[in-house]
């Protein structure tokens, strides 16, 4: 075998080829297929086609017209996603359905792919090296698809490889050009998987839009046991095996209804899955350990999917804890089981809960935990009082019924289990946790809830933890800051000590002394920070001075934290009482006033949500909170909601939807209908999934599970570039919440998991971020040196170099402590040199884009060149306009010319520092921006713009512009200018709505668009849409991005 280091891209290629066909696998490398075009390809499905049809087909192979209609009816799937339900279109057998030539054979359905038939049956697995996509139009080029795999002639998954010395990501951003130039089309239109791979690295990811590839769902492969599967040759055997490659593009995938996506399993997710069936078949039970954030959710769904489908199983019940996550399971359910021939049962009560189990049937019933207890101990009494009842009629309690369970100690579950289990007594269970309970922390629960996991499943089936899942990039660290409001802790502690021993040493008739005294000063001063804290009453935290640090803490610092502006992030208040959070909500509608907002005048915008539970002792004082909570939120969003028990749950869900911006109303909500900080007791601490979400703020203790659940709030993926961690602020006893922290990550991931799972200390950042910027300097001395680099391997080296800079600047950002103060001496370069680096980096990003050619193994072209906004943040475009604004307060601010003339030099040197900053901006790369906001400031030399009216004149001259500019490119490519706008205003936002762009082209005026530009060509469809496509991306980068 050669050295990985040394060896050449096709000898690897040829390795992975030679695993994929010895011993066991069914893979068959098609020598005759080399080179392969699209033509050919056709030719070689076209004959498994016929051989796997010839019953339907009488014996009478396709003509070339009815093939041509095959052909059509593949090439023209739009997306992934319509991909995928062609290939599930019944009971798991993809068809397509033809007219024949001859119309007394009437149509024909056409059998193309089978879910079922695993390493036999119809399936058949070939290999084709280097087939080739030829160029569609002269501006186009010739393309190679260095492995693809066929499966019954159809290729479904394509493999890029390159050689060890090169970024694995080059292999993800050619997969990604090449769908942008349509390559992905054709007989390749029904692809499901990419895998990207290279000796010593690999990956896979689900085939998606060309504007909708995330690397984020870039997934690595593990083993069983959870060690991770590198290595390319491990990967081949591990993952593209038979069965495991058929397995990824049929039953380990998933069809996500709601918003229209293919979806990949995780290697994890497929060992539970395996795992719990085998138990299942054993008739064992079990629980799986799968960390929150993990797609626990997706697992269960396909597990509960396949034992519906098992000859052994007569029913399958999904038990959840309460209403908001009986709701969201349905609905989640209900995405993936749309093309799964599966019906998902939701039972609103337990009538309904009776019909569905005595129904039966290819299903999967949710219900509450409570619904069912309610349903047994209704059967139990019926049996007491000798009534023959349906359900003993139909001898249901002897079914073999298979028990799903969602988090079942969020509850008093234990009692209801034992209950249901009495009842049911050929049921197994299978439990799905985050957090299960162990003997170290199950003395924090009290009476059913205080038994462990095990004790109530049985053995663990599989397990992914916090730090497995951190490694996989599956879920984000935590950037943890423990805010002290109290500060005068020592006085505070040595005088409840001195009152405790004056009152020990009253029962004994003595008082205190000053010797005593002094002795209490000598303990206290040896205790720890955690010892202290332990004496501090929780009174002390329900004083309006700490209430008010709290809200100002979180009024100030916010806007940063959940990236205003930018991803419009929200996020979570954990209070320890409904009282408490009533009193925060006043204090948030007081205290706003103090701290207003630039961006957003509005922010925050607030709600309290509660659980009827969680209100039993509903006070007086709780219900006029709420009245006056639900009233604000009503004329904040225009909603009708009231403050009683029909109508609560109405309320309660619309603000969890509103705050997770998940479903397709709430996730295109414009900002002053989105919620930004909601306050909670319990609620959304558990199960609620909400990638939007991405700081919590605490003023509770929270222990083990429940700190778990409740941070893991805020560490879904979401944008790399905007959301790099999960945030957590806490306001109580910070000595002991770090120490309860530890613990957690302790339990639940292992020793060293808190330093893995937590970012670093500022000053070790620092040094982080100043070792990558002595590095970038090493390269370039100054940001002008970037200008002399000489060849191919110095601006290779300089661009990984400042992206590294980048990143490590982002996290350093995030820290309170982080300040430009000094940074010369602290970090070795100053703002403005960032600033300037940003440009000469977005400079070589724009040589090497202007200047590709068809090598495509040149590393320079297929570097990743992506910034994350963070490096920006501080000289933008909102932080310009927030200059431009008080410029216009400065001018207003004169009554008379006369005044004005007398204070003109403070003007100018305003608008003097203005126009430095907008220098600035220019140099880091947004020439445009920076364009329109000297415009903008011209303007304003000429005009007086009253300061009220001033967002309204930017976002009227913005519009103007837009609009003009939209319009001239419309008209010049016959689309339709509002179409248009609406897509480019999506990719301004990160919207991920590839399908309105292909609409967008799909309903484009050829003809039109020919005449304008002189271009007969332009008549043909797939010329149109390549030129088009590519049009439209570089008008919306480059033209009118700065206008959105």
């Amino acid at each position: 075998m050669a050295n990985y280091r040394t060896q050449s891209e096709l000898d690897f290629e040829k390795e992975i080829v030679h695993q994929l066909t010895i011993g066991s696998n069914q893979w068959t490398e098609r020598k005759d297929l080399y080179e392969a075009t699209p033509d050919k390809l056709w030719e070689n499905f076209r004959e498994k086609l016929n051989r796997n049809n010839i019953a339907v087909l009488k014996h009478k192979e396709l003509t070339d017209e009815e093939f041509n209609r095959v052909k059509a009816r593949i090439s023209n799937v739009k997306s992934p996603y319509d991909a995928a339900k062609i290939l599930d279109a019944e009971n798991g057998i993809g068809k397509i359905e033809i007219p024949r030539d001859d119309a007394s054979l009437g149509t024909v359905t056409l059998n193309i792919f089978w879910k079922a038939d695993v390493g036999g049956g119809h399936s058949s697995y070939e290999i084709v090296r280097q087939a080739i996509r030829p160029r569609s139009n002269d501006d186009d080029s010739d393309r190679r698809f260095d492995v693809t795999l066929l499966i019954n002639g159809l290729p479904l998954i394509q493999i890029e490889l390159k050689k060890s010395t090169v970024e694995i990501n080059q292999a993800f951003n050619q997969i990604k050009k090449y769908a942008g130039e349509n390559k992905y089309t054709d007989i390749y239109s029904l692809l499901q998987m990419f895998v990207i791979m290279s000796p010593d690295s690999s990956a896979y990811f689900a085939n998606a839009r060309p504007d909708e590839f995330n690397k984020s769902f870039v997934f690595k492969w593990r083993d069983e046991d959870n060690n991770p599967v590198e290595n390319g040759m491990d990967f081949a055997k591990s993952a593209l095996n038979i069965p495991m490659a058929h397995k990824l593009v049929s039953e380990y995938k998933a069809i996500d209804e709601e918003r229209k996506k293919l979806l990949l399993l995780r290697p994890y997710q497929i060992y539970a899955i395996e795992a719990v069936l085998k138990r299942i078949k054993e008739h064992e039970n079990g629980y799986v350990w799968h960390t929150t954030g993990s797609g626990k959710t997706l697992t269960s769904y396909k597990t509960a999917k396949l034992a519906a489908q098992m000859p052994s199983v007569d029913r399958v019940v999904f038990l959840v804890d309460r209403k908001a996550l009986d709701d969201q399971t349905v609905g989640n359910f209900r995405a993936y089981a749309s093309n799964d021939d599966m019906t998902i049962n939701k039972t609103d009560n337990t009538s309904k809960l009776r019909q569905a189990l005595l129904k039966g049937g290819n299903n999967i019933i949710i219900s509450s935990i409570q619904k069912m207890a309610n349903l047994v101990n209704a059967e139990e009494q019926a049996q007491d009082e000798g009534r023959n009842t349906r359900v003993s009629q139909s001898k249901l309690l002897d079914k073999r019924i298979c028990f799903f369970v969602d988090e079942a100690h969020r509850s008093q579950f234990g009692k209801m289990r034992q209950d249901i289990s009495n009842a049911f007594k050929n049921a197994n269970w299978y439990g799905y946790t985050g957090t299960p309970i162990f003997h170290e922390n199950r003395k924090k629960f009290q009476g059913d809830r205080g038994v462990t996991t095990q004790e109530l499943f049985g053995k663990e089936c599989h397990r992914y933890t916090l730090v497995n899942a951190l490694e996989d990039h599956a879920v984000l660290p935590f950037n943890v800051e423990h805010v002290n409001t109290i500060a005068n802790v020592n006085e505070i502690v040595e005088e409840i000590m001195q009152k405790e021993t004056a009152k020990e040493l009253k029962k004994k008739g003595q008082e205190l002394t000053i010797s005593e005294e002094n002795d209490i000063k000598n303990e206290l001063s040896e205790m720890s920070d955690v010892e202290k804290e332990s004496y501090l009453p929780n009174d002390i935290y329900e004083k309006d001075e700490h209430l008010d640090q709290v809200v100002d803490y979180i009024l100030t610092t916010g806007p940063k934290k959940m990236s205003l502006g930018k991803g419009n992030y929200n996020g979570i208040l954990a209070t320890s009482s409904i009282p408490m959070a009533i009193r925060y909500y006043q204090k948030f509608k007081e205290r706003k006033k103090l701290h207003p907002n630039d961006v957003d005048k509005d922010w925050p915008r607030v709600a309290i949500t509660y659980s009827l539970a969680e209100n039993d002792d509903a006070h007086k004082e709780n219900m006029d909170g709420m009245d006056e909570a639900i009233a604000d939120y009503n004329a904040m969003f225009d909603t009708n909601f009231h403050n009683n028990n029909e109508e609560i749950n109405l309320y309660n869900e619309d603000v969890a939807k509103r705050t997770a911006r998940r479903e397709s109303y709430y996730a295109h909500l414009k900002r002053d209908q989105e919620i930004n900080l909601v306050i909670v007791v319990n609620r959304l601490l558990t199960g609620f999934d909400a990638p939007r979400l991405n700081t919590l703020f605490v003023d509770k203790m929270f222990e083990y599970a429940n700190l778990i659940q409740a941070y893991s709030r805020t560490n879904r993926l979401e944008n790399n570039d905007l959301k790099r961690e999960g945030q957590i602020v806490t306001f109580r006893k910070p000595a002991i919440s770090q120490q309860n922290e530890e613990d957690a990550y302790r339990l639940y991931g292992g020793e060293g998991s808190y330093e893995e799972l937590m970012r670093p200390k500022y000053m070790d950042a620092v040094a982080k971020f100043k070792s990558e910027v002595a590095h970038l300097k090493r390269i370039a001395p100054n940001a002008d040196a970037a200008d002399d680099l000489k060849g191919k391997e110095a601006k290779v080296d300089f661009v990984k170099t400042f992206r590294r800079v980048n990143t490590q600047l982002n996290s350093l950002t995030m820290y309170n402590d982080f300040t430009w103060d000094n940074a010369e001496e602290e970090f070795g370069i100053s703002e403005d040199e960032v600033q300037h680096y940003i440009g000469k980096f977005q400079r070589i990003k724009s040589e090497i884009q202007e200047n590709q050619d068809d090598d495509e193994d040149d590393e320079l072209s297929n570097l990743d060149f992506s910034l994350s906004i963070g490096s920006t943040v501080l000289v933008d475009y909102d932080y310009i306009t927030g200059l431009l604004k008080e410029l216009v307060d400065i001018r207003n601010s004169y009554d008379t010319d006369e005044e004005y003339q007398e204070n003109m030099t403070d003007y100018l040197q305003k608008e003097a520092e203005i126009q430095e900053q907008i220098n600035k901006y220019e140099k880091s790369g947004h020439e445009k921006q920076a364009a329109l906001l000297r415009e903008i400031l011209s303007y304003l030399d000429e005009h007086v713009v009253e300061p009220d009216k001033f967002d309204d004149f930017v976002q009227q001259y913005k519009t103007n512009k837009l609009n003009g500019l939209v319009n001239e490119f419309a008209d010049k490519w016959g689309l339709y200018p509002e179409e248009l706008k609406r897509v480019a205003t999506e990719r301004h936002r990160n919207i991920e709505e590839g399908s309105h762009l292909q609409n967008l082209i799909d309903h484009g005026d050829l003809d039109h668009a020919a005449v304008q530009q002189g271009d007969d060509n332009l008549k043909i469809p797939i010329i149109y849409n390549a030129k088009a496509n590519q049009s439209i991306n570089s008008f919306i980068d480059k033209d009118i991005d700065a206008y959105l």
